[in-house]
């Protein structure tokens, strides 16, 4: 009967009667400061509506990119994953900006943007730069997004708007940042490059705009600038961010940018935040939540600069509903995905046909490891004795000399 109301769920949304798509998303960054084992720690839940279809592919190295995970929806601009070589890593939430006017140039860019960063940034703050460029060079073409980016040193959320604007802020070592689908970033010091980075016009176009007035609101937030009021209202968005700030920090009261957790975050942590969810409603959703019907992959980036990239930065997929899920461990060192996990065999050839044959695709890709995973979803699944094995194999993996990176993966598919 569950999975009977979850494909009804997916009917429903993909007529546009859930939750609009401008909730969807929830992500998380711990500081290495902030964790257990000293890595830096990024959580990240993509909700989507409509047919969705995971696909998985390890994008190989050339003259002209570097090697990268990533985790593909065909057809879709802003849900995909990846992480890189060295560890730098990218997700996204869509956050609804109040610009109605916005300079493109030649389109403008939005799916484009994450796998530049995928192909050539070697830090986060090399992300952060190759977004901005492309941000003032082209324009970014939807109303508004947050990218969170991380690499084993340090993570940042870099937010842009439609148009040629953008901000971007470091979380700070020692703090955890959570993240719904409205602007976080508040206070701006675009003279902390450490710190903050942005376009130079930022505060300057908001006075043009009639969104700021010093003496009516005192120092510069770009999110009450910038945002869409919708969004910062929205109680999808209040209520989620609420859940993460409870759990992290034991208060009722988001909207700071970042703050020192209660303890020490750990890996479990992240996979803890990332499966809440409120009781399921009397026909079984999940609604409103971190983890609701709508979430199609939790992915988690444990990355360890001690440890050399191949082992030490890790993607954690649990593709689906987390709650119910296992999370499997995908290291930086793995050059090719098993077979079965992708439309095509090469993954150049799904980067060309990435919008391509979107429509029916359980129709057309009936064997697809994703349905399984989507058929088997249940709120009342326990993970937890399947998730321990793979802890299990992981420690093992990595305590020996072991460097078959593609054979582990092969071995938890």
């Amino acid at each position: 009967m569950k999975k009977l109301l979850f494909s009804l769920a997916l009917l429903l949304c993909g007529f546009g009667l859930s939750f609009a798509q401008d909730d969807n998303c929830f992500s998380v960054i711990a500081g290495r400061l902030a964790t257990v084992d000293g890595s830096v720690l990024m959580g990240h839940n993509e909700d989507e509506s409509g047919e969705q279809m995971l696909n998985i592919y390890v994008f190989p190295a050339s003259e002209r990119n570097l090697r990268y995970i990533w985790c593909e929806f065909p057809g879709m601009e802003v849900a995909d994953v990846y992480m890189n070589q060295f560890g730098v890593s990218i997700a996204s939430n869509g956050c609804p900006s109040r610009e109605d006017m916005g300079e493109l140039t030649d389109g403008g860019v939005l799916y484009e943007v994450r796998g530049s960063v995928a192909k050539y940034a070697h830090s986060a703050r090399e992300a952060v730069d190759i977004i901005g460029s492309m941000v003032e060079t082209f324009g970014y073409k939807g109303s508004g997004r947050s990218y969170i980016v991380a690499d084993p040193l340090e993570g940042w959320v870099v937010s842009v708007v439609k148009g040629k604007h953008w901000v971007a802020q470091r979380v700070p070592d020692d703090q955890v940042m959570t993240i719904p689908n409205y602007f976080v970033i508040g206070e701006v010091d675009l003279e902390d490059e450490a710190n903050f980075a942005g376009c130079e016009d930022l505060i300057e176009y908001a006075l043009e705009r009639g969104w700021y007035d010093p003496e009516k609101d005192g120092a510069f937030n770009f999110a009450k600038a910038y945002a869409s009021e919708k969004s910062l209202k929205s109680e999808n968005n209040i209520t989620r961010h609420k859940e993460a700030w409870n759990y992290f920090f034991g208060q009722d009261k988001p909207g700071e940018f970042a703050a020192v957790p209660l303890k020490k975050q750990s890996l479990r942590d992240m996979m803890n935040v990332l499966s809440l969810h409120e009781p399921p409603t009397a026909e079984g959703h999940l609604e409103n939540s971190i983890c609701n019907d709508r979430t199609v992959l939790s992915t988690i980036f444990q990355l360890r600069a001690w440890m050399g990239f191949d082992k030490g930065c890790v993607m954690w997929n649990a593709p689906g509903h987390p709650c119910s899920q296992v999370y499997v461990p995908w290291y930086a060192g793995i050059t090719e995905a098993p077979d079965g996990l992708g439309r095509y065999k090469s993954a150049r050839e799904a980067e060309i046909k990435h919008m391509s044959n979107v429509k029916d695709k359980r129709k057309n890709y009936p064997d697809h490891f994703y349905w399984k995973c989507v058929d088997g979803w249940d709120i009342e699944l326990d993970p937890s004795e399947k998730q321990k094995e793979v802890f299990k194999e992981r420690r093992k993996f990595e305590k020996s000399n072991d460097t078959d990176f593609n054979g582990l993966i092969r071995k938890f598919y």
